[in-house]
């Protein structure tokens, strides 16, 4: 759950340069659990009431920041395994902001 705009990359540009991730679980079945779980303590944890389920559930992609002039300044990869570092995401924009000031 990331509550701020996002561009979706129709063509994955981005996604193929961010490694073109996709989840792997291995043959375990109590890792899909362990997912399921995880995932739902993070919609609590976050207070998340309602989500969706549609698209490519086992690609990842990540954040892509750039600067004015439209130059890459940093990426974050995404792993569905993990939390989405918001606060580095958005420590990382504040900076950019005020580098420009």
């Amino acid at each position: 759950y990331f509550p701020h705009v996002c561009y979706k990359d129709q063509e994955r540009v981005f996604y193929k340069n961010l490694g073109s991730g996709t989840m792997f679980l291995g043959f375990n079945p109590m890792n899909i659990v362990k997912l399921i779980m995880n995932s739902k303590q993070i919609m609590q944890d976050f207070n998340v009431s309602s989500w969706n389920t549609k698209g490519e559930g086992l690609l990842q992609g990540g954040w892509i920041l750039f600067d004015t002039d439209g130059i890459p300044v940093v990426a974050f990869q995404e792993d569905a395994k993990k939390r989405i570092p918001v606060d580095k995401i958005i420590g990382e924009a504040k900076k950019m902001g005020a580098s420009k000031k």
